[in-house]
């Protein structure tokens, strides 16, 4: 070690035995607040995910369950060359969402921003708006979101832009983030409730396996297994439970994905290989690793 690495190690020691008890609690604090904040990220995550996947499948309670009341919406875009915005009450879209159509509101979202201020926060992300297989237009959405007394997160104002469909320039491999992690989502709902058919829905049954490691050794388990052995109901601790999608990666018809599963007394890291197989995303794959605290 030189002189300058033995110079700085030492006066860093110095620096921690001599550091008051107010200071390492402090440092501690902001530690556990940038826990916090990531979570609360997660958890806007969700809500988003679960206000497209509410469009997607028709169903208003769902889309209704991610609005506080009073939640306003504003589309802003040009027309003959002027600018305009137009106001709606989220209610409004909520009923709009019932009503029967003819094809699904498919909205694929990518580049989420999500930033949490305490019991605020605010999301910018990039879409493109597909009715059914149609591509319509693309745009931003910019989404407030208030933390309320149950400690969900609902969103409070929504305002997008909108460009034209002929307009736009999208990377196809952006546009299919949202679907890889539909079937992720449906492999975290399939833990959430014990129910395997979500694992059903997300898992290539028939050829897909995982793999582990325990005591050294490699283990496997068949996909197929894996759902028979779903437990058919959430775990007693099901309350004190986290997962979120940490993130994917799309290249054309393969994707890979992060997953955590943060449990109490276990921290679970899920590596999963997803192929798009007869026009749907499912998990060829998975890989993880299981650690105790």
């Amino acid at each position: 070690m030189n002189r300058i690495s033995l110079f700085s190690a030492f006066f860093a020691a110095i620096i921690l035995l001599g550091a008051p008890a107010s200071m390492v609690a402090a440092q501690s604090a902001s530690s556990e607040s940038s826990l916090d904040e990531a979570r609360s990220r997660h958890e806007v995550m969700d809500v988003i995910e679960t206000l497209f996947e509410g469009m997607r499948t028709g169903n208003a309670d769902m889309v209704a369950s991610t609005f506080a009341e009073g939640a306003t919406l504003a589309s802003s875009g040009t027309r003959n060359g002027v600018p305009f915005v137009q106001k709606s009450a989220a209610s409004e879209f909520v009923a709009a969402v019932g009503r029967p159509s003819p094809q699904p509101w498919d909205e694929r979202i990518w580049n989420v921003e999500i930033d949490v201020r305490d019991n605020l926060a605010s999301a910018r992300m990039d879409y493109a708006f597909f009715f059914g297989e149609e591509f319509m237009h693309c745009g931003q959405n910019h989404i407030q979101y208030a933390r309320h007394a149950d400690g969900s997160w609902k969103t409070i104002a929504l305002a997008d832009t909108r460009t034209p469909a002929a307009e736009c320039e999208l990377d196809p491999d952006q546009v299919e983030e949202t679907a890889v992690r539909a079937a992720l989502r449906h492999y975290l709902k399939g833990h959430a409730t014990g129910d395997g058919a979500h694992h059903a829905q997300a898992m290539a049954e028939e050829v897909g396996s995982m793999y582990f490691v325990n005591d050294g050794a490699l283990q496997q388990r068949t996909f197929e297994a894996y759902i028979a052995g779903s437990p058919g109901a959430p775990a007693p601790n099901e309350a004190e439970r986290f997962r979120y999608i940490d993130w994917v990666e799309v290249s054309g018809t393969a994707a890979v994905g992060r997953v955590v599963l943060d449990y109490p007394g276990t921290f679970f890291v899920d590596y999963m290989s997803l192929l798009m197989i007869d026009g749907e995303w499912q998990i060829v794959n998975k890989i993880f690793d299981r650690s105790s605290r």
